[in-house]
């Protein structure tokens, strides 16, 4: 038989068919054509001999002819080979006789389809065709592969920055490399979203100029891609029938030399803010993939852009707050010393004159001064307050820590609010059976226990209690002091409680029954606590009392 002229190299064929004679002569004339010839007389031959671990089996498997002379043959001969996992990546030549139906052909969709009785030159023409078929879509999936792995090191690299300059010469530099252009652009028209840009690259480089394109012609441009969801290539800018008919976008190519362009919208949301521009010297065809990727990179910039500017923002609006904090802990400690200065004066004096005028101050003169003292001494404690919670925010706060027995000093706090307990007909006691060390800032913790039992005092009507208890709890190998203040008072409403941590908050019956306070106690005592590493937790029912419990672990 004459066959064509080949390589003597080959790919591999596999002939699969149910009768020998028709086989054999198919193996011959393929075997004569240069082919590596593998049989298979049924479909578990076939199968072994295309799976990937069959011995003495080919690296890559090249072709199948199939000698079907039935629709029965042919699905018997499609099952056994969909078994091995290379239906549809394996090249398919089918042989059959006429008796099968055009339509049964089309769903076994064949690679290449020959009917009965074998044509030698034909077969082999088939073949090659086949395996030249493949071998090209091979090729192409192995370009694409790689043109999707570069283009993910771009998007990468967008996401690795949150520098819109620098997002963007990525885009620029990486985009014109992949795809062999000559030139690419950036440009961003600016508004709350990102900010304008104008960056070019070219093969020698980045360069800081946009397209010869205008932003009155680059705007609605982008604004029509963005609404269509697509993008614009034109394969030859210089031929009347593949280029656009926009004449702002001739002129643009025509100055800068360009043959071809790939234009992509940039945008968020509803609307576009740029373009991503690709251009090329000669005329060339933008394939969907090499469009699709781009596309995706230009979301990808997209989002980084947007992200950017608000972290930018964010981080001028963080900045701009640290300022004004400084600005009003200076203002406050100012304030602080200036009102503290003569406060001091006028309380010492007054405590001069209550003191020295002993007996000799009429009934009312001196009750109107132990008005102005109580007052003074009230103005006193808030400017305290407002100065402790301002160096609290400023983490200015000094601590001198040291080992010291909480018992001493919370029976000292309790001893300081007795005359004010026993003036509102209320029994205060101090529960302390054992002694507990803790360390930390005497002073400090002191204020913290005169705030919560003061609170108590306060808010407790007469004949109620106010009852303090110090225990220590041994819990996930840290050991804790644990202070309870729990009071018989009017409560706080159970929605409330949550705010009580909050500044100048106060309770709506404590407001109501016009008992004095600022609102800032408990505020400083969860602060001093929590700057000692413990726990502050308030409980409370209305009506029915309130415990505030301090829990503060022995050892710093």
């Amino acid at each position: 038989m004459e066959t064509a002229t080949v390589p003597a190299a080959q790919a591999p064929v596999a002939v699969a068919g149910d009768r020998p004679e028709e086989r054999a002569e198919a193996c011959s004339v393929l075997r004569a054509a240069g082919f590596p010839i593998r049989e298979a007389a049924d479909g578990e031959s076939l199968v072994k001999l295309l799976a990937p671990d069959a011995p003495n089996a080919p690296e890559q498997p090249g072709a199948v002819i199939i000698l079907a002379a039935c629709e029965s043959e042919g699905d018997h001969w499609l099952e056994q080979l969909a078994r091995t996992g290379l239906r549809g990546r394996l090249p398919v030549v089918l042989v059959t006789g006429g008796r099968v139906p055009p339509e049964r052909i089309a769903q076994w969709d064949p690679s290449e389809f020959l009917l009965r009785p074998l044509q030698p030159e034909e077969l082999v023409l088939r073949v090659r065709a086949a395996l030249a078929r493949s071998s090209q879509r091979a090729e192409r999936r192995e370009k694409t592969e790689a043109l999707r792995s570069r283009t993910r090191r771009i998007s990468e690299a967008i996401r690795g920055s949150h520098d819109p300059q620098a997002m963007s010469r990525n885009v620029i530099a990486g985009l014109g490399e992949v795809f062999g252009v000559e030139h690419s652009w950036i440009l961003t028209f600016g508004d709350e979203r990102v900010p304008e840009q104008a960056l070019g690259w070219s093969a020698d480089g980045i360069r800081g100029t946009a397209p010869a394109l205008a932003e009155e012609d680059a705007r609605p441009l982008a604004a029509q891609l963005w609404e269509d969801a697509t993008v614009l290539a034109v394969p030859d800018h210089h031929d009347p029938a593949l280029a656009p008919s926009c004449d702002p976008l001739a002129k643009s190519a025509a100055r800068d030399g360009l043959g071809s362009s790939l234009i992509v919208p940039l945008g968020h949301g509803a609307s576009a803010f740029g373009l991503l521009w690709l251009g090329a010297h000669a005329p060339r065809t933008w394939t969907p993939v090499e469009a699709s990727l781009v596309q995706h990179v230009a979301g990808n910039l997209a989002h980084g852009l947007v992200q950017g500017q608000l972290i930018t923002a964010q981080r001028q609006v963080l900045e701009r707050l640290r300022d004004l904090d400084r600005a009003k802990n200076e203002f406050v400690a100012t304030v602080n010393h200036e009102l503290r200065t003569p406060l001091s004066s006028i309380i010492g004096y007054l405590d001069l004159i209550i003191d020295d005028g002993e007996g000799r101050l009429s009934e009312e003169t001196s009750r109107m001064l132990q008005v102005v003292a109580r007052n003074a001494h009230r103005l006193h404690q808030l400017i305290e307050d407002v100065l402790m919670l301002s160096r609290s925010d400023a983490q200015q706060i000094r601590q001198s820590i040291e080992k010291f027995n909480l018992n001493t000093v919370l029976r000292s706090v309790v001893a300081t609010m007795a005359p004010a307990a026993a003036a509102g007909d209320l029994r205060l006691q101090l529960e302390d059976r054992e002694p507990v060390q803790v360390e930390g800032d005497r002073a400090q913790l002191e204020q913290v226990f005169t705030n919560i039992i003061s609170n108590a005092v306060k808010f407790t009507p007469s004949g109620g209690s106010v009852t303090v208890t110090l225990s220590s709890t041994d819990g996930d190998g840290v050991e804790r002091a644990c202070v309870r203040v729990a009071d018989t008072g009017i409560g706080i409403p159970e929605d409330e409680v949550p705010k009580l941590y909050q500044r100048f908050f106060r309770g709506s019956n404590a407001t109501a029954a016009a008992i004095q306070g600022t609102g800032l106690g408990l505020a400083i005592v969860q602060d001093l606590v929590h700057q000692h590493g413990g726990e502050l937790l308030v409980q409370s029912r209305l009506g029915e009392g309130t415990t505030v419990s301090v829990e503060l672990p022995v050892q710093r």
